[in-house]
Parts: C-alpha cells; sequence; structure tokens
C-alpha cells in the first residue's frame, strides 16, 4: 500500500526528535549540553521566544562573548562563529548566504560546553540554564538571583557578522586582484589591454568596498600596496585607496599586531600544506561551507609571526594552489 508524503515527513520528523531525545539524555552527563537544549532551557526559565533566545546566543557568540571552543559539532569539529550566526539567521527567516536545510542541520548538530556556559553566564550575571548547573551553582542560587534569567541583548551582533562576512569577501576578492597582477609579472613588457584594465578597475572597487566595510586596516594597506604595483606594472594612475572615516559606535574587532605580509611567510609552504590537507578533507565533507572558515578554524596553528587576516589569507591561497578547482 502506498505511503503518502507527508506520512513520510511525519515519520522523518518523529524520527529526528527520538534521535535528539536519545542525545539529551546521553549528554546528560557529560561536559556538554546540545544547543537546541540550552536555547530551550534559557527561554524557559527567562520566559522569552527560543527563536529571540537563539539569536542572543547566536549574536553573543560571533561577538566573542563565550570562550574559545565553547561551541563544537558532534564530530568534534569547532563550530565557526561565523557560520553558526548565518545558520541562525537563515532559521529565524533573515537573509544569510545559507538555505534553510543547511542551517536546520548545522544548528542540530551543535553542542556547547557547559564550562563556557558558565564562564558566559558569570561574566554577564545571566543565570544558569538546568543543564549546566553543578552542585556548587545550584547552592549559590539559593542566595543569589543573577541579574538575567536568559542571555541579554547584544546589540553589536549584526554589525560585527556584517564586518567579519565583509572580511571573508574582501579576502577573495584581493586574491583575484593578485592574480591579475601574477600575470602582469609572467610578462612585465607586454601592453596592457583596454579591457584588462576595465577588468581592473571593476574588480578594485568591488575590493575596496569589501575592504571598506571589513573596517580591518590590514586589508586597507594590502590593497594599497596591490594598487601600487599595478601602477608600476601598467605605468597608469588609478584611483588611490581613501581611508574611510572610523565610526566610534561600530564595535572593534580584535586588535591587529603588524601590517603586511609577515617575514619569511613563503618559507611555510610545507606546514601550511598540512592545514590545506584538512582544510580539503572538512570542505568535503561538510565541517565547514568556505575555506575562509575553514581556514579560521586552524588559525591558531599556523606558522609564522603573522597576523591573524594574513595567515588565514595565505591558508586560503595555498588551498586554491593545490586545488585550483
Amino acid at each position: 500500500m502506498a505511503v503518502s508524503v507527508e506520512k513520510l515527513e511525519r515519520k522523518g520528523e518523529k524520527f529526528s526528535l527520538i534521535k535528539l531525545a536519545i542525545l539529551s539524555r546521553a549528554m546528560a552527563a557529560s561536559k556538554y549540553i546540545l544547543l537546541d537544549d540550552l536555547v530551550n532551557d534559557w527561554a524557559d526559565q527567562s520566559g522569552e521566544l527560543p527563536l529571540l533566545t537563539l539569536r542572543r546566543v547566536c549574536d553573543s557568540a560571533v561577538c566573542g562573548r563565550f570562550p574559545e571552543k565553547t561551541f563544537v559539532r558532534l564530530s568534534g569539529h569547532l563550530v565557526d562563529v561565523l557560520e553558526l550566526h548565518f545558520a541562525m539567521r537563515s532559521h529565524i527567516g533573515l537573509h544569510a548566504p545559507i538555505t534553510r536545510d543547511q542551517a536546520t542541520k548545522l544548528l542540530e548538530g551543535v553542542i556547547v560546553s557547559k564550562a563556557g556556559i558558565r564562564s558566559f553566564c558569570e561574566h554577564f550575571d545571566v543565570a544558569l540554564p538546568s543543564a549546566a548547573h553543578s552542585f556548587k551553582s545550584r547552592a549559590l542560587q539559593l542566595i543569589y538571583r543573577p541579574k538575567h534569567l536568559g542571555p541579554p541583548d547584544c546589540p553589536d551582533g549584526a554589525p560585527v557578522a556584517a564586518r567579519l562576512e565583509a572580511t571573508e569577501w574582501a579576502l577573495g576578492k584581493l586574491e583575484t586582484l593578485e592574480k591579475l597582477i601574477a600575470a602582469l609579472r609572467q610578462h612585465p613588457s607586454r601592453r596592457v589591454t583596454d579591457s584588462e584594465i576595465d577588468a581592473w578597475r571593476r574588480k578594485f572597487e568591488d575590493a575596496r568596498s569589501m575592504v571598506e566595510a571589513s573596517h580591518d586596516p590590514e586589508l586597507r594597506t594590502e590593497l594599497g600596496q596591490l594598487e601600487g604595483e599595478w601602477k608600476r606594472l601598467t605605468a597608469i594612475e588609478e584611483p588611490a585607496v581613501e581611508a574611510a572615516p572610523q565610526d566610534s559606535r561600530s564595535p572593534d574587532l580584535p586588535q591587529r599586531r603588524n601590517v603586511g605580509r609577515p617575514p619569511g611567510s613563503g618559507s611555510y609552504v610545507l606546514e601550511d600544506l598540512k592545514l590545506v590537507e584538512e582544510m580539503r578533507a572538512d570542505l568535503l565533507s561538510g565541517a565547514y561551507t568556505s575555506h575562509a572558515a575553514a581556514a579560521r578554524a586552524r588559525v591558531s596553528r599556523a606558522a609564522g609571526g603573522g597576523t591573524e587576516a594574513s595567515k588565514i589569507r595565505r591558508l586560503i591561497t595555498r588551498y586554491d594552489e593545490r586545488y585550483p578547482n
């Protein structure tokens, strides 16, 4: 007898809920809690809607309010907080570069460190969710009531996520400009055609818009260096890069220590290739959806003394060299 699609969908949803319930019980005694359980616990005790609570958790995550390694996949991979923010936006119906199905799959597979939750709650005076309580915390709550029953609003979440996303786009567009310049280096005496000049101008303006949106001084400097080399190789004048005024209202991303490519970075090929192979495996498995996210997950292990942005860009470049398609 034929089974309707609607019945199959209901059975699939029921099976998924059963799996989540089993997983929740299995993790009750572990060091982690399912993101879904965390959101529901906080929503129940604060009286806020679960979707609003999810948004506040993800806004806080992308702003760095939770300690590093708080959000992890069931596979053991660290969750990229920008991808987590994208998933949240898609799930609640906002525009994001990720489909609803991808968002659901990512959010259902996230577990959260109880130690990270406790650190967040202590720092921002938030009541612990029931699954993250310890014997000590249960005793303390009898004599002290936190200011917030759930995660408070984090208004910097959206602008910080936008700046991080712009940084990802800027890294890719700077890479495109570098490839145009590399082609000129191979034939330095060749006359540049009008179509090549037009292509450079279009790609340069695209890169400049993303660099300025990122508010990253290092990327702005790199763009200026690429522009200078283009002028030298083509002997033509191009629009100068103007420094955008600093917006005192926009939240600051972590400070960069140096500007420019670190000395000796070209000598890290062998070390980088090991990380590139890990990136390849993660991208093929779907653990990360972008080269930048896969690189960010390994930036702390990248050799050299450069900044985080320069290491991420270096790993992306190595990846594209090894896997051009």
